[in-house]
Parts: structure tokens; C-alpha cells; sequence
């Protein structure tokens, strides 16, 4: 569901009724009161990437003070803004890329200096990575969870594991992400796979995929 990726409040209702560990959401418009968390928060856009409008607050103050900025943007006007309990950073990701039902490349995605998001638009540099087995599984889930065929999964290491950050449904991948073969080919492959998996399963319950 590609929806599910490209809106932050709806990618967090789905991971949080599926269990999976995802930062403490809330959405804030014009019209409400801001919600009760507790700072430090990252407030930023229902939907986009790149790390753009996306902003750490420490304090209240900051919270209020950033409401204020944005509070006549367009985006912010139609969509509210969401507001995130703050993962601690540490300087680096994970993004394993998703095709079907496999992790097919991971990245280490590592900020750029002074910059505490990870997003390469803002400097950050890929690593090519190996993902341990419980990042693959959380992706796995993740994917799963959203009903996606091909996705991107930010993970954020913790003291217990991983969280998972964020959703890609429109995720960009380079060869980085599977240096010792070719990443492009292994993602057609498991997305193709996919469908024919699908297709064989319509058939099975007498579904005529030509007329879904």
C-alpha cells in the first residue's frame, strides 16, 4: 500500500497495531491544542522525504517557536504537522531495501559532520552494510505490515535493537547497496517472483487475476 508509506501518521498506526517498534507519534494542527510529549520531539511534514521541514526541538519553547514558523506553510495548513518523540541519534542508520518478501541490500547511511538527520540530501554518505539478522526480520515485518513490494526501511540502532524510523515507498537504491553483486537485478527478480507468487495464489482460490 503505497499510502501507507508516504503518510508518516498512517505508517505509524499500522506499525504501532502491529507491535513494531516505531517512535511515539502525534499529529498537531491549527485547530488542536498541541499533544502532551515530552521533550525532546521531532516535529516535520505528513508526507516527504530528504530530510526537508524536519526539525528537532529540546524544548517546549523550541516546540512553540516552530509552530510559529510553519504554522503558514501550505503543507502544515492541509496536513498539520507530526510530532515525534526523539530516538536519540547516534550519528548513523541502517536503510535496508525490500523487494517482495527478502531484504535485498542494505546501506549504512552515516551524517554528514554537525548534521544529526542521515538523510543524503543533507550530506550524509552511504556505507555498504551488512544487516543483522534482527534488522532483517524488523524490516521484513515492516514491509509486511504496510503491504509493500518494495520499500525502504530506516532503522535506527537503540540499546535493545533497532527502531524503525521511517518508510520509503518511493526509495532511491545504488549499487552501494549490494557491492558484491547487482542490486537492481536482485529486486526485479523478488518483485517479479511477487507477482507470480500472487498470481498462483489467485488461481488457487479461483480468482481471475486478468479481471482483478
Amino acid at each position: 500500500m503505497l499510502l501507507a508509506t508516504h503518510d508518516k501518521l498512517l505508517t505509524a498506526r499500522i506499525l504501532r497495531r502491529a507491535e513494531l517498534p516505531h517512535p511515539l507519534t502525534r499529529v498537531m494542527r491549527g485547530d488542536r491544542p498541541a499533544p502532551p510529549l515530552e521533550t525532546p520531539v521531532v516535529v516535520k511534514p505528513r508526507h516527504g522525504s530528504w530530510g526537508r521541514a524536519v526539525t528537532l526541538c529540546r524544548t517546549d519553547e523550541d516546540v512553540h517557536a516552530e509552530l510559529e514558523r510553519i504554522g503558514c506553510k501550505g503543507w502544515y495548513l492541509a496536513h498539520g504537522a507530526i510530532v515525534q518523540e526523539l530516538v536519540p541519534p547516534v550519528g548513523h542508520d541502517l536503510r535496508l531495501l525490500v523487494a517482495g518478501d527478502r531484504v535485498v541490500g542494505c546501506v549504512r547511511r552515516v551524517a554528514a559532520d554537525g548534521e544529526w538527520r542521515t538523510n543524503v540530501a543533507l550530506g550524509a554518505r552511504r556505507e555498504p552494510a551488512q544487516a543483522p539478522p534482527v534488522a532483517i526480520r524488523l524490516a521484513l515485518d515492516a514491509a509486511r505490515a504496510v503491504g509493500a513490494s518494495l520499500v525502504g526501511v530506516d532503522l535506527l540502532p537503540t540499546a535493545d535493537g533497532f527502531t524503525i524510523i521511517e518508510l520509503n515507498g518511493a526509495v532511491e537504491f545504488t549499487r552501494d547497496y549490494r557491492p558484491d553483486g547487482d542490486v537492481f537485478r536482485e529486486a526485479a527478480q523478488e518483485l517479479g517472483r511477487a507477482v507470480l507468487t500472487r498470481r498462483d495464489g489467485e488461481r488457487s482460490e479461483g480468482i481471475d487475476p486478468v479481471l482483478v
